[in-house]
């Protein structure tokens, strides 16, 4: 055979060979409309890029399907690719002028890449997406929230009259919309932020609705005239309406944080929350704090279907992050009023957010999805309202150096240090993050902050280009915790009050565990300071007990008078009986007009005693164990236990502590029979000049003792206390450790405590 013909012949068989046999399934013809519907169930179900997928496939096979070309357009829009989206819907209506949907959506496009652009371009597309928006409202003015549309293009040109208008119109029309109804107060605070009083008051007049009066009544608040503002405020509230109440509730709320009144601020804010009735309402509150949340707060926010689930999350919110949940008031929240006031005040920022005003123009930093919901305020706006004044700040002011500003929070231990640097760039008052500073005045003006600064000064060319991407990702992390954290910051006249205080869990009643919390309060350091006659203080304290997901179980306030001198401390204690669980438990104290405060909240675990087994109740450490005394709060099965909170001791004196033992065996005759054996183990001693709140730790003497007691009873339940001599131990920090043996069962239970000696 001739080698040619052999050669393709070959060929034409691996060819061929390579081509995959077609089943009967893989030949039957595509269904569009099994694509089309597919690509709107994964829509629906907000997978954009999977419908993105099906729809360009679609229309390879159809280039003509407008349903995939319109589908593709509105994913477009959801994805705020707003360029892309003016391409598909132009496809649409340059075969059908008057589709409905397209002009809607071809409108919303043009509206958006307006903002983009300079000022003539701009006008062009803005009058594009107004000719859209006539010709929907020609054809069907119900047509979704066409109106609103229109007031938003409004609110974009500044004219915020409109923007108003139109907005109430929408709502009239379509009153189940709940966008209108909700931006609506938005629109209001675009026009009092951008208009002056009088002009701005006068024209509100005319309106003469509710909300046109609320916005008076801002008007007034933001000037300053407080008491006139609150009075229209309440006019409003004390009338049959049809205005939701909850914005109202937060400007009173402001007005009182204003006034340094933080029961009153508190009082309005929950007024706000506890009286929502839909959706709406709950996200009209949800404005006010939308600044502070994380992005799984706002996942969380998101998924709630019901009114109730919504009025929870507030309240856990606002628990969760408050340092004193025992307190009288939320110390928390009131701080992020005074926040959002000073905010309001120096950082407000309503104008477009464009590539052209961002100095991060590379794109080094990320940002929170709850960022986005920032449409207020500037940067340095948003990360005052979660962070509060900043540590360290630092502005380089010379000709030719834009203007700058970076902020230095100091590490704590829930936040990580943070150096935040903002730049304004072609807009005012837009102070925007930027990922690196790089101007040699400015970094010298740094320089104390961090290694980095010095090396920019001294490094060469090469270097320096290092270490600019070296600032970029420390930016990088500071930014990402600015926005994904926030911290409580105490007026700096706040002194800390000393609590020492300790807990420990005995056996409760119907398988619950009783939970007692000590606490001693001292005021010595008011003694010292006092040039009064008086001695004596009122301290407000108090407890509460809340659940693992921060739902209220228990919360006890209450005052005592109580001595100032330099030897007394007053001791108490709080008692709860409780299901087996963990809990949040947080103390408090604050003696009034002194400017002292104290608290803490802790994670606690309540034992379950309830089990069959052998066990031991925690140790109270007790400063004196006697008789009982009748009528005395501290009496504890027959016996006078008065609770040492600080544990610690002098050596002079006995360690006391008092325990309970569960489960006994008991053999024929009805007897236990058990040992106790304590060991107390030195753990550490002082160091050079640190003291503790009651002493010095020092000294010599022995590491550990120990000592074994053998006992019988006559029941499941012994109760236990013991007076250890500690006279020949080294002062410092002990373990304590309890040891209990059933001689008839076998069993062992042990339980440790910690304590100091000095």
């Amino acid at each position: 055979m001739n080698s040619k013909l052999l050669y393709f012949s070959l060929v034409l068989i691996l060819l061929y060979l390579s081509v995959p046999t077609l089943t009967p399934a893989q030949n039957k013809p595509i269904d569009i409309n099994d694509l089309l519907q597919e690509g709107d169930s994964l829509f629906t179900e907000k997978n954009f890029d999977s419908a993105k997928n099906i729809f360009n496939r679609v229309l390879e096979f159809d280039k003509n399907t407008s349903h995939a070309i319109s589908a593709l357009g509105k994913i477009a829009a959801v994805q705020k690719n707003w360029g892309e989206g003016k391409n598909h819907f132009g496809k649409i209506l340059k075969k059908n002028p008057d589709d409905l949907e397209a002009n809607y959506y071809q409108a919303i496009c043009f509206r958006e890449t307006g903002k983009y652009k300079a000022l003539l371009l701009r006008k062009l597309d803005w009058n594009k997406s107004k000719k859209h928006i006539q010709k929907v409202i020609e054809q069907d003015s119900l047509y979704k929230d066409v109106f609103f549309q229109f007031a938003k293009l409004k609110r974009y040109r500044e004219k915020y009259k409109d923007a108003i208008i139109l907005c109430h119109k929408q709502i009239q029309l379509r009153p189940e919309l709940p966008e209108p109804r909700l931006k609506l107060f938005r629109f209001y605070r675009y026009f009092i932020t951008n208009t002056k009083k009088r002009n701005a008051i006068s024209w509100l007049k005319t309106l003469s609705s509710d909300e046109s009066n609320y916005a008076i009544a801002e008007k007034y608040r933001r000037a300053g005239k407080l008491t006139k503002a609150d009075s229209i405020f309440q006019s409003i509230l004390t009338k049959k309406t049809n205005m939701v109440s909850q914005p109202i509730y937060l400007s009173l709320a402001r007005i009182h944080s204003k006034n340094k009144q933080p029961l009153e601020t508190e009082k309005y804010f929950w007024l706000a929350v506890d009286s929502i009735r839909n959706h709406v309402e709950a996200d009209l509150v949800f404005e006010d704090i939308k600044y502070a949340i994380t992005d799984q707060e706002l996942k969380n926010y998101f998924s709630l279907k019901n009114v109730k689930e919504k009025i929870k999350f507030f309240h856990v919110l606002w628990t969760s992050r408050d340092p004193l949940p025992a307190s009288s008031y939320n110390v928390r929240l009131i701080e992020h009023y005074k926040r959002l006031l000073y905010a309001e005040k120096y950082y407000e920022y309503d104008g477009f957010r464009t590539w052209f005003n961002n100095p991060d123009k590379l794109g080094y930093l990320n940002f929170t999805r709850a960022y986005d919901l920032n449409q207020e305020f500037n940067d340095k706006g948003l990360i005052f309202i979660r962070h509060g004044k900043a540590n360290d700040w630092a502005v380089t002011v010379e000709d030719g150096i834009p203007s700058n500003e970076s902020w230095l929070y100091y590490e704590t231990q829930q936040t990580p240090e943070m150096t935040l640097h903002f730049l304004l760039e072609n807009s005012a008052g837009y102070w925007r993050f930027t990922p690196v500073i790089t101007d040699r005045q400015m970094v010298w003006d740094r320089v104390t902050w961090g290694n980095i600064y010095h090396r920019l000064l001294r490094g060469d060319p090469i270097e320096r280009i290092a270490l600019v991407q070296e600032m970029a990702q420390q930016s990088k992390k500071s930014v990402s915790a600015g926005l994904s954290t926030d911290r409580h910051t105490w007026n700096r006249k706040i002194k800390p009050l000393a609590i020492p205080s300790s807990m420990a869990t005995f056996r409760g009643s119907e398988g619950k565990t009783i939970l007692e919390v000590y606490y001693a309060i001292s005021l010595a350091e008011l003694f010292q300071k006092s040039n009064t006659t008086s001695q004596q203080y009122n301290v407000e304290k108090g407890i509460s007990l809340h659940d693992q997901a921060w739902h209220l179980l228990d919360k006890i306030n209450d005052k005592k008078i109580i001595k100032a001198d330099k030897d007394h401390f007053f001791i108490d204690f709080y008692r709860f009986e409780i299901q087996p669980d963990s809990y949040n438990v947080a103390l408090f104290a604050r003696p009034e007009k002194t400017g002292y405060l104290g608290g803490w909240k802790n994670k606690t675990f309540v034992e379950n005693y309830s089990v069959p087994e052998l066990s031991i109740s925690d140790i109270e450490m007790a400063s004196l164990i006697a008789g009982s005394q009748p009528g005395n709060k501290f009496n504890k099965n027959n016996l006078l236990v008065i609770p040492n909170p600080s544990k610690t001791y002098s050596k002079k004196k006995p360690v006391y502590i008092y325990f309970e033992i569960y489960n006994l065996q008991r053999d024929l005759k009805g007897s236990s029979k058990f040992t106790i054996e304590y060991t107390l183990t030195f753990l550490k001693g002082k160091k050079k000049n640190i003291k503790n709140l009651f002493g010095i730790f020092g000294g010599g003497g022995k590491s550990s003792i120990a000592t074994g007691i053998e006992r019988e009873g006559r029941n499941e339940l012994s109760v236990e206390f013991l007076a250890i001599d500690v006279s020949k131990v080294k002062s410092g920090e002990h373990e304590l450790e309890i040891k209990i043996t059933d001689k008839i069962s076998g069993e062992t239970v042990k339980k440790k405590e910690q304590l100091f000696l000095n």
